[in-house]
């Protein structure tokens, strides 16, 4: 059996270590490259014969891990990538499904690397239970977005971002230089598309939505 050629895009240095060290104690997994920044990642993937990529989501660079993640596909769809990093936020986990990451682990949890780099490469990758539940989560909050006959704009979700940290409508009314009426016009068309009962539940159904 060939070896499994793997791209390693990490920024920071002490994980290239920790990672590199436990892939190259693994027969038949082979690191054919260290990208650091998006430009580096992109080079190797058109140069050699990558077969899965190990991508941390918060590279330092104007193209961070999603974003990344969609355009190597885009280039090469044979191409399988796994979500390697510190955060385990819904959002960002959705979102890396969504860019076409086939699966995805948290730097704490690194004992399971090795296992989701054959179960890759080999088409097999499951979603782990831990990870399908945060999806449905999107899911259910992108489907109660779509219900909203008009989304909230800028200014309301500042609004609400607001009055979630305890500011006063006259306190937000000076925060955003506009007036008390401005404040309580917005509120009230707020409160209008959540079919929210009052501010502190108008924040709580945002909260729900992924607004805030």
């Amino acid at each position: 059996m060939s070896n499994i050629h793997v791209l390693l895009v990490e920024d920071d240095q002490d994980w290239i270590q920790i990672i590199s060290e436990e892939l190259n104690r693994y027969q038949g997994i082979e690191i054919i490259g260290v990208a650091t920044c998006s430009e580096e990642a992109l080079t190797v993937i058109h140069k050699k014969n990558v077969d899965v990529v190990l991508m941390d989501i918060f590279l330092e660079d104007d193209c961070d891990g999603i974003q990344l993640t969609a355009q190597i596909l885009e280039m090469k769809k044979e191409i399988k990538i796994i979500m390697l990093t510190s955060s385990d936020e819904d959002a960002i986990i959705f979102q890396a499904y969504m860019a076409g990451a086939i699966d995805y682990v948290v730097k704490s949890e690194s004992h399971e690397i090795i296992d989701a780099i054959r179960a890759a490469y080999e088409n097999r990758s499951p979603i782990r239970p831990t990870i399908a539940h945060k999806i449905r989560k999107e899911f259910c909050k992108l489907k109660k977005r779509e219900q909203i006959t008009c989304p909230l704009t800028k200014t309301e979700i500042a609004i609400l971002k607001l009055i979630d940290q305890g500011y006063t409508q006259q306190e937000i009314a000076n925060h955003l230089v506009i007036s008390v009426q401005t404040v309580k016009n917005h509120i009230s068309r707020i409160l209008k598309k959540l079919s929210a009962k009052n501010s502190k539940h108008a924040v709580s159904k945002a909260k729900e939505m992924g607004f805030l």
